[in-house]
């Protein structure tokens, strides 16, 4: 099937879909997007010749995508049940992707005001954060480069049993999580055999909010945290998280290819702020502390590894363990320890105006990504933006497989 053609039934469907969206008590809607990435590569990275070894080398990637989102609910006097979809290809030189999942699929019962129960694959939403949540104990990662994009939850069983007051602590609410992982479900959360236990507590004092997590240990380590908000005015807010991880596995190399595993407690902070204007300007400021990330020593072993393979041989036994650390700890987002994140956006009319900056504080790396979201009308708009990284060859963002990347999204929701 062509990309046009798959993009037009997408379309269709959508369009059908949106028909029956204001029948009540159901509720019906989602998205359409086509997405264009041009990526300009920097050949001489780590991670690229990670990344294409073996592969015909070359200096450019052009990538398309289309995705079909949809979301629902219906709802009785007790109870709702809702779903989010995600259907999506992706096509470059390298070859062809395909997803079709839900990210959602959850019954709630709600008896009572102060009681509810959920069942079913969800996404929660622990922490303060914006981009990282090092309380986020039962969720997969955000995209850093996107961290709006919606996630895939997992399978749970959650409740949420609440009780207000009429003095300086308005309201308390507790959130207890059941965390089931076999070898069919939740495959990705950790080891399997294991019925995870999770909490969360939070006290609302108006103005002022603290949140208390917990996760026994199981199929990860076990772990505990706190986060806070406080609104200094109604313009201004201030909020930080801490975790700490009972104990991390800190998967080594050498630059000789010899593996080793560090094991110790892991503590992780993040420090931010929020500034909006009545013009609608936004700025976050968040500073980032991720102690299960690596030492610049650490990756600088990483690096020289990199080397070493690559001169051995795209082939070679060297080359393939490269890999495997490479798509593991060294490759993920927040490999390393200390960032710092910046946001700036202003609506004017249509059109919103954005720029983010990500800074790593070790090796002076770094990510700058301006960008423009206009929307041409009430359904339809397209988003625009080009990302610069920066840094030596031995950091995390000047070691990427790319050094430039464009990318053109055009969307309609119905």
């Amino acid at each position: 099937m062509t990309h046009g053609i798959t993009l037009a039934a997408m379309l269709a469907l959508a369009t059908s879909c949106s028909a029956i969206a204001q029948i009540k008590p159901y509720e019906f809607g989602g998205y359409v997007e086509t997405t264009f990435t041009h990526y300009q590569l920097h050949r001489d990275s780590a991670f690229y010749r990670t990344e294409f070894a073996g592969q015909p080398q070359r200096a450019t990637l052009d990538r398309i995508a289309a995705t079909l989102r949809l979301a629902g609910s219906a709802r009785g006097d007790e109870w709702r049940l809702r779903f989010q979809s995600r259907t999506a290809m992706e096509n470059d030189q390298l070859g062809r992707d395909t997803v079709n999942r839900f990210d959602e699929l959850a019954a709630s019962w709600k008896p009572h005001p102060d009681f509810t129960l959920d069942a079913g694959k969800m996404v929660l939403k622990w922490g303060k954060g914006h981009t990282w949540n090092p309380v986020a104990f039962v969720e997969r990662p955000k995209d850093p480069s996107d961290p709006r994009l919606p996630r895939e939850g997992y399978t749970l069983l959650s409740a949420a049993v609440s009780r207000e007051f009429t003095g300086a602590l308005e309201s308390i609410t507790f959130n207890p999580v059941l965390l089931p992982v076999s070898e069919n479900v939740n495959t990705a959360f950790g080891k399997s055999g294991h019925l995870n236990a999770a909490g969360k507590l939070l006290l609302d004092f108006g103005a002022t909010d603290f949140g208390f997590y917990r996760l026994n240990s199981g199929s990860r380590a076990g772990r505990f945290g706190a986060d806070f908000s406080h609104h200094v005015t109604s313009d201004l807010e201030v909020y930080g998280e801490w975790a700490r991880i009972q104990s991390q596995d800190f998967r080594l190399a050498t630059p000789t290819g010899a593996s080793m595993t560090r094991t110790e407690a892991a503590t992780s902070y993040l420090m931010g702020l929020q500034y909006r204007t009545q013009r609608r300007s936004s700025f976050i400021v968040e500073l980032h502390h991720n102690g299960a990330g690596y030492s610049s020593g650490e990756f600088g072993d990483f690096v020289a590894l990199v080397n070493n393979a690559s001169q051995s041989g795209a082939d070679g036994a060297l080359m393939a363990r490269t890999i495997k650390l490479a798509d593991g700890g060294f490759g993920r987002a927040k490999a390393m320890q200390n960032y710092l994140y910046f946001r700036a956006t202003h609506t004017i009319g249509a059109a919103t105006p954005s720029i983010r900056f990500t800074v790593n504080l070790q090796d002076g790396s770094y990510s700058i990504t301006p960008e423009l979201l206009y929307n041409i009308r009430s359904h339809w708009g397209v988003r625009a933006r080009f990302t610069v990284l920066g840094g030596g060859p031995a950091t995390e963002y000047g070691g990427k497989y790319y050094s430039r990347r464009a990318e053109v999204r055009m969307h309609f929701h119905f």
